[in-house]
């Protein structure tokens, strides 16, 4: 079996800071910006996966800011190079049912409410949030419209503590 990413490690090919901090710790926090383009980039890309859309992300998408994957048409291959593994492999066990089942999401949403970073929890990754309004639908294989109710909801991230703050964790919960 061959590996169908595009060359380089995952979490390598948009680094969102820079350097270590003078404490020889943990490298500074990415700034607010830099989190919430991950935030959305991880959205659009999780939205896409679902969509089946397999497609590079279109130039008039300017919020997507990882750049350096914008051509890369797969979503499960732009997740795989910023999303840890264990995560992605997590996430694509509990959407085999949904994948197997032939639905495909029609998504539908809302501007992007108010972004707020956490800081740093205990094991120094540096936590996020991103409130957000869905009105997505479900097509099932029939391709029959099935509406999901209309909710706020709130995706929350963890940034690796190592440079380069790839997704090590995230979490989608009603507002």
């Amino acid at each position: 079996m061959s590996d169908t990413r595009p060359p380089g490690p995952w979490g390598v090919p948009a680094p969102v800071d820079g350097p270590l901090n003078g404490s020889g710790g943990h490298p500074h926090p990415p700034r607010p910006e830099a989190m919430r383009g991950i935030c959305f980039c991880l959205l659009y890309d999780l939205c896409c996966w679902l969509a089946a859309v397999r497609r590079p992300v279109p130039d008039d998408v300017d919020e997507y800011t990882l750049t350096a994957l914008r051509e890369i048409g797969d979503p499960r291959l732009r997740l795989g190079r910023y999303v840890s593994p264990t995560l992605l492999d997590s996430w694509e066990r509990a959407l085999q049912p949904f994948f197997a089942a032939g639905l495909t999401l029609e998504p539908e949403l809302g501007e992007s409410g108010s972004f707020q970073e956490r800081g740093r929890d205990a094991g120094g990754r540096v936590e996020a949030e991103l409130q957000f309004g869905n009105r997505s639908s479900v097509l099932d294989r029939g391709q029959r419209r099935h509406q999901l109710p209309p909710h706020d909801w709130v995706l929350t991230v963890w940034l690796s503590a190592e440079l380069g703050g790839y997704v090590e964790n995230a979490s989608i919960r009603r507002a």
